[in-house]
């Protein structure tokens, strides 16, 4: 038969409850109590560690190559190390990611995969090439990713919703020397040549049609040239059609290939336009005993101006070294731009909030360009459309006429 438990064995077994309890509880409470100090301190450590970390900007340039000019994200490089050096975005650095396009599509698509997929890259600044556009325009679009370039050329970088070029590109920069051979030069018989490279055609085309239809004017044929073309056939029959003024699309070597041929030929005595390319010293040197006018069309407020602001960038340009070209200018200001929206961005610095500041920014002056500067929500953009034409004189250039030529959108969808 069971015995009964005693008394004395039922206070034992509450003693021993009682001890147990009072044993078990202050852990009981410290779990919860540590995961609440737990869930309110992460986020605050989380965000202090967030705010060290530095703020991603990348690039996609044409580097290397037979037809590399690095100059622009270099120049972009140079004013963000300027801003580190000042302390940064709110004491964050910028930590600038300039990648190579590789002069071929399959090696621009991987450059740009590498920045899309990173999620700490905000924007792209500078970026420079032939491929780049072409290439991943639309998938910069697809991952919300503004590129704010610094010299664009292909028709696609001034027709995407996520590409901005700080140039005026070839293409207006094609109809702003035609406006300023008919409108101040008062050309009577007017020729364009323009270098066929790889999808450019089309988009000079479609810029001489617009500006016609755009200014009720009559504008010149097109003739195409190959890069690697002999001038000759070419120059003689702009002799033969009586043209008193040329305007040729060339990059720097071309310029001084073309002219020296037109001069064997008896064709330098007219008058010749180039495009902002050919603004170097190099070409001043060359042509500056050449007959007849020679004029280029500035992207950017001349770099040889005396104002603050373009004594900024020179110095800044040969502190690091790099030329002085439109190329480092447009480098320079397309880095510049995405400060400022970095600096209007309250709370977090990401993607999303770095577009929509780019976005919502107001038309905002700058002294070297020659209108004001705007994004907004658009399909399309190539903000920076005025030229200043140039002349030379005694192998040095000066401004033709003080006033910029603007002109119309050319290029959007």
């Amino acid at each position: 038969m069971m015995k009964r438990p005693t008394g004395a064995g039922r206070g034992a077994s509450l003693r021993g409850a009682r001890s147990a309890l009072l044993w078990w509880r202050p852990s009981a409470l410290l779990l919860p109590l540590c995961l609440c100090l737990w869930l309110l301190l992460w986020p605050a450590a989380h965000a202090q560690q967030g705010a060290q970390r530095p703020i991603k900007v990348g690039a996609v340039s044409a580097l290397s190559g037979p037809h590399a000019f690095p100059e622009s994200s270099q120049a972009a490089k140079a004013y963000i190390d300027a801003v580190n050096a000042a302390g940064g975005i709110g004491g964050r650095r910028i930590e600038y990611i300039s990648l190579d396009e590789g002069g071929s599509p399959t090696t621009a698509m991987a450059a740009a995969t590498r920045l899309i997929n990173d999620a700490e890259v905000v924007a792209l600044a500078g970026s420079s090439g032939l491929l780049d556009c072409a290439v991943n325009a639309p998938r910069y679009e697809a991952a919300r990713l503004m590129s704010l370039q610094g010299a664009s050329v292909s028709p696609a970088c001034f027709r995407s919703s996520h590409v901005v070029p700080l140039n005026n590109g070839p293409y207006v920069g094609l109809a702003s020397a035609v406006l300023f051979a008919h409108r101040t030069l008062r050309s009577r018989k007017l020729c364009a040549l323009a270098l066929d490279l790889p999808g450019m055609a089309e988009g000079y085309q479609q810029a001489l049609e617009r500006l016609g239809t755009a200014k009720a004017m009559e504008v010149p044929q097109l003739q195409l040239a190959g890069p690697e073309q002999d001038p000759a056939p070419l120059l003689r029959d702009v002799k033969g059609q009586g043209c008193d003024t040329v305007i040729f699309t060339g990059h720097e070597a071309a310029v001084l290939r073309w002219s020296e041929a037109a001069h064997a030929l008896g064709v330098g005595s007219v008058t010749w336009i180039y495009l902002t390319p050919a603004y170097t010293d190099r070409v001043a040197r060359a042509l500056a005993s050449r007959d007849g006018a020679v004029y280029v069309m500035a992207e950017f407020e001349p770099w040889k101006s005396r104002s603050l602001p373009a004594q900024d960038w020179r110095r800044l340009m040969q502190d690091a070294r790099l030329p002085l070209s439109s190329l480092s200018q447009g480098g320079y200001v397309a880095a510049q731009m995405l400060v400022r929206a970095l600096r209007q961005v309250e709370g977090p610095i990401t993607r999303e909030t770095v577009t929509r500041a780019l976005q919502q920014m107001p038309p905002t002056s700058h002294p070297l360009l020659g209108m004001p500067f705007e994004i907004g929500h658009r399909r399309a953009h190539n903000p920076n459309r005025a030229a200043l034409p140039l002349k030379l004189q005694q192998g040095n250039w000066y401004i033709a006429t003080p006033a910029w030529i603007e002109v119309p959108e050319l290029l959007a969808p």
